[in-house]
């Protein structure tokens, strides 16, 4: 009996990506032990699958994810687990399918909070922070300093999309349209 990898996929990465969605909905914390494990475990299945070749490309996703997201940290505009966890995904992933699915998951991030303004009827707020986004990507200084940080633009008492749900929705699309023979986003 040979193990494929949509079986990995289905018995190790979807049961850690739900976990990884519920502790983030719960706490906004993704656990750096579930961060490790994901990473460990993407190249050992690929190195065992592939080869070095594998473990190259797992590696290769890993910094790709983790490429694509931490600027998004360094603006304070993410949580460092968030990167951690799309590095993790990008493990299993590879390059290629990492930066479709880090793609898919901010464009669903984004509709998220839309829908999260659209319900809270914040428009008003939201106006204000898309002010802010704009003076803070004004210049280096604000754009990487605590100015319009998402504390700030979550405001007391408001929370953040909890990240992990759209890398998550992203990672699942890409794998779903890899598996049906699907091509592009």
């Amino acid at each position: 009996m040979t193990i494929e990898f949509g079986h990995l996929v289905v018995s190790v990465l979807i049961p850690g990506m739900a976990y990884a969605c519920w502790r983030d909905l719960r706490s906004n914390r993704i656990p750096n032990w579930l961060n490790a494990a994901l990473v460990l475990s993407g190249l050992f299945v690929h190195g065992w699958l592939s080869g070095w070749t594998g473990i190259q490309q797992s590696f290769l996703g890993l910094l790709t994810g983790f490429s694509l997201l931490i600027v998004l940290w360094l603006m304070r505009a993410m949580g460092a687990g968030d990167v951690k966890y799309m590095a993790a995904l990008g493990a299993w992933l590879g390059p290629e399918m990492t930066l479709y699915a880090a793609i898919a998951g901010i464009l669903v991030g984004g509709a998220i909070s839309l829908g999260m303004v659209a319900y809270r009827r914040a428009w008003g707020r939201f106006a204000n922070n898309m002010g802010l986004l704009v003076i803070k990507m004004g210049s280096a200084r604000n754009a990487f300093g605590e100015f319009a940080s998402m504390k700030d633009l979550t405001g007391p008492g408001k929370t953040a999309v909890p990240y992990a749900v759209p890398l998550t929705i992203g990672a699942l699309g890409v794998l779903f349209m890899a598996q049906t023979g699907l091509k592009g986003l």
